[in-house]
């Protein structure tokens, strides 16, 4: 019978850990390649395991363990206390685990730094409390087909950065209140008209593109200027063009760079915002 301790003090109280929780991470373990010294995850010698007071896994943290396998989803999907997933810097590969019913309480998960290639359509709508998604460092040639995204009303923060992802700019972004991070990667597609207007979008980075051929293209007039929650900005190195945007009214922003598109016009920048606007030649003309 797996246990857990309550507390470190001397005469420390025992419960049972849940059963099924214990075989799901023995499953896990099998899965990934993870060399765990025991079959009970809440005897504290699981490192990076954290448990509740009924005994159920409530957090794993487990990175830079070489651990290398497909995680499973339905292995993961029965710790139903898990608040906090965290296996960065690992060598797992196959899709993200698709769970097979919604999970209540996962909030936070990144993944970050694996060798992970897609997301599978369903993957966020099992995730409802989901406040916080890191996949960079990835090969995800294919993320998007994913408006089940839009699901996730407490998501604040999706990162993919540098994860090789291939494919036109998600523009179903704009109606989610999360910090997109899509820098460097190899996206493509116009951002539209209205992008993020009236959003609570406050950190926008999809700058450094890897695509030689297209790039990321719009008019930042057109949907910069109503993001009015935006305090951060990174388009750089990126297909963006026309005038720059009069941007004197948000009155959070603190960074804006656009370097190196094809802008032109004279900057409009509220006092103590940070502006790169370097490889713009037609910067300071009339447009």
């Amino acid at each position: 019978m797996a246990i857990v301790l309550i507390g470190l003090s001397w005469g420390a109280v025992y419960v049972p850990a849940g059963r099924g929780d214990a075989e799901a991470m023995q499953a896990i373990a099998k899965s990934i390649g993870w060399a765990v010294p025991s079959s009970a995850p809440c005897d504290g010698t699981w490192m990076g395991v954290s448990c509740n007071e009924i005994g159920r896994v409530t957090s794993i943290v487990v990175t830079h363990a070489g651990l290398h396998g497909v995680l499973n989803g339905s292995d993961l999907g029965k710790l139903t206390f898990l608040s906090n997933l965290d296996l960065s810097f690992n060598g797992l590969i196959g899709h993200l685990p698709l769970l097979p019913t919604p999970h209540q309480h996962l909030r936070n998960i990144d993944l970050s730094s694996n060798s992970l290639t897609r997301i599978l359509g369903g993957f966020f709508a099992a995730l409802p409390a989901l406040e916080a998604i890191a996949l960079d460092n990835n090969d995800m040639l294919l993320l998007w087909d994913q408006r089940d995204l839009v699901t996730c009303s407490a998501l604040r923060s999706f990162s993919a950065n540098n994860a090789s992802v291939y494919d036109n700019f998600p523009n179903f972004f704009g109606d989610v209140a999360l910090f997109p991070a899509l820098a460097r990667n190899r996206m493509s597609g116009a951002v539209s008209t209205g992008f993020g207007a009236n959003s609570n979008i406050k950190y926008l980075d999809v700058g450094g593109q890897h695509n030689d051929r297209d790039k990321i293209t719009g008019c930042l007039d057109l949907f910069i200027p109503d993001m009015v929650n935006l305090v951060e900005a990174h388009l750089d190195h990126s297909g963006f063009f026309g005038p720059l945007p009069d941007v004197t009214k948000l009155v959070n922003l603190r960074v804006f760079d656009a370097s190196y598109n094809d802008l032109c016009g004279h900057p409009k920048f509220a006092p103590g915002t940070a502006v790169t606007l370097d490889g713009n030649p037609n910067v300071g003309f009339a447009c």
